[in-house]
């Protein structure tokens, strides 16, 4: 089972479209099954299942009924709209029951919003009901009860673990074994609930049937909201050293003679001679035939063998593990994510984490951060996907390039990640921002939203990053070591 959250500018994009059914606010008493909105936006495979037990595919503008259950299949979305501007997205693999959507301006304590997510992921935006009524809303899951306060907010459940994620509001998570709050409306207060608001950045709640009480774990998925969407990434000046410079040959010198034979005509006097009759000419002789000496071949150059450079073998990080979520499927390329249970069976601990990926350090990891000096790591193991609108179809991303520095006097980290695929073109990942005293990267520029920390010693990193694109969104996780 995979299902992915999208990116947020993607999730605020409900269609805005007017109520097509005879929706109507309903009245104390108002029987099961009342209209109380319509399907507006549907992608792949989805269908209702109605409290008669019969079921029909589920079409754009089809009304919402109180009972209804919403179930999509792979790849299947649904957006719906309620009577009340109440906005709801059901992700891939999801079932969703609409167990109650009523109000009464006379008397609201006798109307309730509550819905139950048995499995899968589900976005909702509260309409006028429920922020009139804040302690009559209500989400349920198979091991949480979640309290709605007036909010926008992400649940991702299955039969044993819940986690959640704020953008604006508030909620409450309680867990459901024993407390009795299941057939109940809005928070359930047992003493093990936990609250998280948008002002709790960096953080999402998390709960499994194996724990006490839910966890809040640091992640910097839940700083995005609406506002985030507006603004513009911090540029990240580039630098290209141009390191060929041009080679000038110097002509080869002519060397000049050192010297010059110069004819010189001397005069001399001779007495007068007679005549003497000239001796014959000498009979020719026979040409002399010279063998010319032979010229032993120059020996040839032996062979030059160039030897290939020894590969640069990738840093070893052994303290630092990255574990995919039980709802994520294993993508290729990312051979190197354990399990998530796996990892808790082992004893390892929890440091960051999002909704798709948690981050783990050996028990045995010890040590302090330096206090000095500045540090470039080498990227040692990547994975990146791109995920295209609500389809679970993945698309494995080649990570070609990185780097990371550290500044452990400063507490300060910047890095860059490149990467391509067919779908994305050529994409980059920047980042710079501080490093808080247990090693955790808190972004302040970024084109992407990054979720990552240094282990115990500072010898190792790892970061997992989220990017929004037009066309869908980039996310993976990286690890690296000095």
């Amino acid at each position: 089972m995979n299902h992915r959250l999208l990116p947020i500018a993607a999730c605020l994009a409900f269609p805005l479209m007017g109520m097509g059914g005879a929706a109507h606010a309903s009245t104390p008493g108002q029987p099961l099954g009342a209209v109380v909105g319509e399907a507006t936006f549907v992608i792949g495979a989805a269908s209702i299942l109605q409290e008669d037990g019969s079921s029909r595919a589920l079409d754009r503008g089809a009304a919402v009924r109180v009972g209804d259950r919403i179930e999509t299949k792979a790849g299947g979305h649904v957006h719906l709209r309620f009577v009340d501007g109440g906005r709801l997205s059901v992700r891939p693999a999801s079932r969703l029951h609409i167990e109650s959507y009523s109000h009464s301006a006379q008397q609201p304590q006798l109307g309730a919003i509550k819905f139950r997510l048995d499995e899968g992921v589900v976005r909702s935006i509260t309409g006028s009901w429920g922020e009139a009524a804040r302690e009559r809303f209500r989400l349920n899951t198979p091991v949480a009860a979640i309290g709605v306060k007036g909010t926008d907010f992400v649940v991702r459940s299955d039969m044993e673990r819940t986690a959640a994620s704020v953008y604006t509001g508030a909620i409450t998570l309680t867990p459901l074994a024993n407390n009795g709050c299941g057939a109940s409306v809005g928070p359930c207060i047992s003493g093990h609930e936990k609250l998280l608001s948008d002002d709790m950045k960096g953080q999402i709640l998390e709960y499994s049937r194996r724990d006490a009480t839910p966890l809040l774990v640091a992640t910097d998925t839940v700083t995005r909201n609406a506002r985030a969407v507006e603004m513009t990434a911090a540029r990240t000046d580039k630098t290209q050293s141009q390191a060929l410079d041009d080679l000038r040959a110097e002509p080869t010198p002519v060397k000049s003679l050192t010297s010059e034979q110069k004819a010189v005509e001397v005069a001399v006097y001779t007495p007068p001679v007679a005549p003497v009759a000239p001796p014959p000419p000498p009979a020719p002789e026979p040409p002399v035939t010279v063998a010319p000496t032979p010229v032993p071949p120059a020996p040839a150059p032996p062979p030059v063998v160039v030897q290939p450079p020894a590969p640069v073998q990738p840093p070893q990080v052994t303290q630092l593990a990255w574990a995919r979520q039980s709802w994520t499927s294993r993508v290729e390329g990312d051979g190197f994510v354990v399990d998530y249970e796996a990892a808790l069976k082992s004893g390892w601990n929890r440091v960051v984490g999002n909704v798709s990926n948690v981050l783990f350090q050996a028990p045995d990891a010890q040590g302090k951060l330096p206090q000095e000096g500045i540090v470039n790591f080498r990227l040692a193991n990547a994975s990146a996907q791109f995920y295209k609108d609500a389809q679970t179809a993945i698309e494995s991303v080649a990570v070609q390039s990185g780097a990371l520095q550290v500044d452990f006097g400063r507490s300060l980290f910047q890095t860059s990640l490149f990467m391509a695929s067919k779908s994305v073109g050529s994409q980059n990942i920047q980042a710079s921002g501080n490093v808080g005293a247990t090693g955790q990267f808190v972004p302040t520029a970024s084109n992407a939203n990054i979720t990552g920390a240094l282990n115990a010693s500072g010898t190792e990193a790892a970061y997992g990053f989220e990017k929004t694109l037009p066309q869908g969104s980039l996310s993976g996780v990286t690890l690296w070591g000095r």
